[in-house]
């Protein structure tokens, strides 16, 4: 197994288009659903539907917003109430995609029947691909049908969905052609590896009415007039908050946004942005790039869903306990290396990903790896053995832990708690199970040497007690302890400054030529660089003491209020 885990890492180069083809799953948000007669035989690639399907799609969702405030009113119970043509409705009958999610029923009326710009932000698994996907390619098969588009511009997309990796641009651009098919629809997928001159013959040969890219190279493209923004209709960000976490993504959103602004001078429409994520801190980010009136929709944002079995495992590295633990947690379903369950498991580190695949591979499991440090024709490779059955285990870092949908996964192992920076990547990893109504398990090793994992503790039990999930009686005394030490390292601060305030209210003195002696200057002295940051400056033979600003004053004397301290003589 060692042997064919290397073999990966040098196998012959496939051509990509190929791998455009065949990567991944159906790459739907809700496939596998058995028809009414349940005669279809499921394949291993389709995501079957779980017995919490039901209660999932009962989940609240919230819209706020417009310029009536009217976001209630759209809402639709099934695809027939919004006209999707028979080629659309075909198609997702041909995947199983047979009724709308929660959010889409909220968002799929939105897109089609409004046009203000829209952030949505709801949990993972949810349905957010298919609730932009589904109205915006019929939205462009009308424009397609109406001979609009043989007048347009082909380098113009009338589309444009970013996300942040590689690997998810390509499950949206497969799950894109899919819906697309047949509607006269075209859809081009631009990123790193994908060279220059396969684009250009797919946008002459199929047109450019919905383009799928990462922010660098439609960057690119836009710099070096390639493509066109005069006819777009649509922005969609996918995954927003990752992206205006990066101040260089920021940096090309703007030029995007001017660059649409100046385009959008001479159309009766302006360009419509539409936001999608399931973690987000701080709406006023993404706010300031929507246009007034933008319509809210939200449906458990932050929170890892409910019906995940999160399961925290307190484990150090020393004796190899996390190695050890992670073999018996492998093996608790069938006993052997053999009957192992389908698991992703999540490291923060490229290498470490590597070590703990071949370490599995060495002991007869069959493991692979993808991280940043493989290229892009052999993480598709991994994710699509994966996929297929050939391997049991897949070790990876954060790269596959946003908006990827692997189908049949029940269980991940936070081999590694993400950097406290990136605490939001918890959501994502245990995000990866439950998907379609699916029961999973997410074991989450917890170090309590390690200093982030530490700082993680608040978080995690937060996480927990939100999911109504069980949490180990240990982690509560661990927050509760930290809880405590912050209270009193507050009030042992706070008695500190009083202290000193009182000290100084008590020991107020005159001064005589302006110059302090003895022990009643050292006291001043202690205080002033307290308050200020800066002792004395000796000038003229007399104490001076410099103020936060830079301004030397050679007197300085205690007002009859403890909460300041001012000048009563000017320099």
């Amino acid at each position: 197994m060692l042997t064919k885990f290397y073999a990966f890492v040098d196998s012959p180069n496939i051509q990509l288009q190929r791998q455009l083809d065949n990567f991944g799953s159906s790459g739907t948000e809700q496939t596998g659903a058995d028809d009414a007669g349940g005669n279809d035989q499921t394949s291993k690639n389709e995501q079957k539907i779980g017995p919490d399907f039901e209660r999932h799609q009962n989940i609240r969702v919230v819209v706020r917003g417009g310029a009536q405030n009217d976001g209630d009113q759209y809402l639709i119970s099934s695809f027939d109430e919004v006209n999707l043509s028979e080629k659309i409705a075909e198609n997702l009958r041909s995947i199983r995609f047979l009724w709308p999610f929660a959010v889409q029923r909220r968002v799929i009326p939105l897109i089609l029947k409004t046009n203000e710009d829209l952030l949505c932000l709801s949990s993972t698994g949810s349905g957010k691909t298919g609730a932009f996907l589904i109205p915006i390619i019929a939205r462009l098969e009308q424009f397609s049908c109406s001979g609009d588009r043989a007048a347009a511009k082909r380098r113009s997309p009338k589309a444009i969905i970013v996300a942040h990796t590689k690997e998810l641009v390509q499950q949206i651009g497969k799950t894109a052609r899919i819906v697309a098919k047949d509607t006269g629809v075209g859809v081009v997928v631009m990123m790193g590896s994908v060279h220059y001159l396969h684009v250009e013959a797919q946008i002459t040969r199929e047109g450019c009415d919905v383009l799928v890219s990462t922010p660098g190279r439609l960057r690119d493209y836009i710099s070096k007039s390639l493509v066109d923004l005069d006819c777009l209709q649509f922005l969609v960000i996918d995954e927003a908050d990752k992206f205006f976490s990066d101040t260089e993504f920021v940096r090309v959103f703007n030029v995007l946004k001017e660059a649409m602004d100046q385009c959008g001078e001479n159309k009766s429409k302006p360009c419509r942005t539409l936001m999608f994520s399931a973690t987000l801190d701080s709406e006023e980010i993404v706010e300031q790039f929507l246009r007034a009136n933008f319509y809210h929709v939200e449906a458990g944002v932050n929170q890892s869903v409910s019906h995940v079995q999160q399961i925290v495992i307190s484990a150090t590295v020393r004796n190899n306990e996390k190695a050890k633990k992670l073999q018996q947690i492998l093996l608790q379903d069938g006993g052997t290396v053999q009957s192992c369950t389908k698991t992703v498991i999540f490291l923060n580190e490229c290498r470490r990903c590597d070590r703990i695949a071949i370490m599995l591979a060495y002991y007869g499991y069959r493991a692979i790896s993808i991280n940043g440090h493989r290229t892009l024709e052999q993480r598709s490779n991994a994710l699509a053995q994966f996929n297929a059955g050939e391997y049991d285990v897949l070790v990876g870092t954060d790269i596959i832990a946003r908006g990827m949908n692997i189908p049949n996964l029940t269980r991940v192992i936070l081999y590694e708690l993400p950097p406290v920076h990136r605490y939001e990547q918890y959501v994502h990893r245990v995000g990866r199970v439950g998907r379609m109504g699916n029961v999973g398990e997410a074991f989450v090793f917890f170090n309590p040497e390690d200093p982030n994992d530490l700082q993680m503790a608040v978080f995690l039990r937060d996480q927990l007690r939100s999911a109504d999930q069980q949490r180990p009686k240990w982690l509560d005394e661990m927050v509760q302890g930290q809880q405590q030490f912050e209270t009193e390292v507050q009030q042992h601060a706070e008695q500190e400054m009083q202290l000193n305030i009182n000290l100084n209210s008590s020991s107020r003195c005159s001064t005589t030529g302006g110059s302090r002696r003895g022990v009643q200057q050292e006291l001043d002295e202690d205080q002033d660089d307290w308050l200020y940051g800066s002792g004395p400056h000796k000038s003229n033979g007399s104490a001076a003491w410099t103020s936060p600003c830079g301004a030397v004053h050679p007197n300085w004397s205690v007002p009859s209020s403890p909460a300041a301290v001012v000048p009563l003589t000017a320099p």
